[in-house]
């Protein structure tokens, strides 16, 4: 094998939160492992993950951050062309909703190949493109634009899962969840609404006996003060601070209540049922299509739900529901994509074939 050279374009923030990062080291990671040299470049935002990449021991190049309203594609990518230098590249790989085609065009003298990954049926200039999420109306968007040379990934078959989770499922899927003992409150890495301290005060009016609670957040997370009050007043709780044991967490649990981002296709390798509120956007269709599956109970936008509405939706969980819920999550995801996606990273272009497009 022929060790080929990546770079990774992804930012986290305290408002775009971790997730772009995360799952991009996650396949870096993997790259990493089988020889491949990566490289990542990130923007030095408020809640940036530059300094937990370092610690990972993956190489980061810097960009400063801006102020005011998104940068221009064109203007980023001049500066991403200047923090590059002379480097080229075999694959660049953009995970970031704030650059699309335009910025895609202009880096395109900087590596061999473009992979990007993204779930909002935007336009893109790739050879490659991921889109994890559930099939929904999305999909269509990128079949009906993707160019020629353009590998479309669509589904939770390609879902960019770290190697901890997919190594406890077996373990996890022999649980019997058939009732209601411990739960994992999760918002996401950052979580700037502090939805945390809501659902925290709805476990506390459920009033749930012998429920034993896990509550994990980022580092970043700017209401920690906030959230160890509300952790404080459940005497069976233990708050996780970036935490390391993630799956480990996950896996032991009965039920999740967090939100609906990529943390639904972790607790659906694992097979574990969840309660999701809505924190942005680009949540929304997915959380509603993997609702109507039967993996997770959708309770709505965050700014509709109150603590009563998560104490009431925890006193209807029972065995049978549980039970229900974790088989149909199973289903949907076996924490294989980071594999499937190397695997084309590997493939050698041919230009004279038209790429074919694969789906779940």
């Amino acid at each position: 094998m022929v060790p080929m050279h990546f770079l990774f374009r992804a930012d986290a923030s305290l408002t775009t939160g971790t997730g772009h990062v995360v799952r991009c080291a996650t396949l870096a990671a993997h790259l990493v492992k089988t020889g491949h040299d990566i490289q990542f470049l990130c923007r030095e935002t408020v809640g940036n993950l530059i300094g937990w990449l370092e610690s990972q021991g993956m190489p980061v190049l810097r960009l400063a951050q801006h102020d005011g309203a998104a940068e221009p594609e064109t203007a980023d990518a001049q500066a991403s062309k200047a923090a590059i230098g002379n480097t080229r590249y075999d694959w660049l790989v953009v995970d970031h909703y704030d650059l699309g085609d335009r910025w895609e065009k202009d880096m395109a003298s900087q590596a061999d190949r473009v992979m990007a990954i993204d779930d909002l049926g935007r336009h893109h200039d790739c050879d490659l493109l991921v889109d994890q999420n559930y099939p929904n109306p999305i999909h269509q968007m990128y079949q009906a634009a993707a160019s020629a040379k353009c590998v479309l990934l669509l589904g939770p078959e390609f879902a960019l899962v770290r190697p901890e989770f997919t190594k406890l499922r077996s373990h996890s899927l022999a649980r019997q969840r058939d009732k209601l003992s411990k739960v994992l409150v999760f918002m996401g890495g950052s979580d700037p609404l502090n939805e945390t301290s809501k659902a925290l005060n709805g476990i506390a009016l459920a009033g749930i006996s012998d429920l034993a609670i896990d509550v994990v957040i980022g580092g970043n997370n700017p209401h920690r003060s906030v959230v160890e009050a509300a952790y404080g007043r459940l005497p069976s709780a233990q708050l996780h601070v970036q935490t390391q044991q993630m799956a480990d967490l996950l896996a032991s649990a009965d039920c999740a209540i967090g939100a609906g981002g990529s943390t639904t296709w972790e607790r659906c390798v694992l097979g574990v049922p969840a309660l999701v509120t809505i924190l942005a956007d680009n949540q929304e269709p997915i959380a509603v299509v993997v609702a109507a599956a039967g993996a997770h109970r959708v309770l709505g936008w965050h700014d509709a739900i109150t603590a009563k509405d998560y104490a009431d939706a925890l006193r209807m969980l029972d065995g049978e529901k549980l039970r229900r819920m974790s088989e149909v999550a199973a289903s949907l995801c076996d924490g294989m994509g980071v594999a499937r996606i190397a695997f084309h990273l590997s493939e050698q272009p041919e230009p004279s074939i038209r790429s074919k497009t694969l789906h779940a």
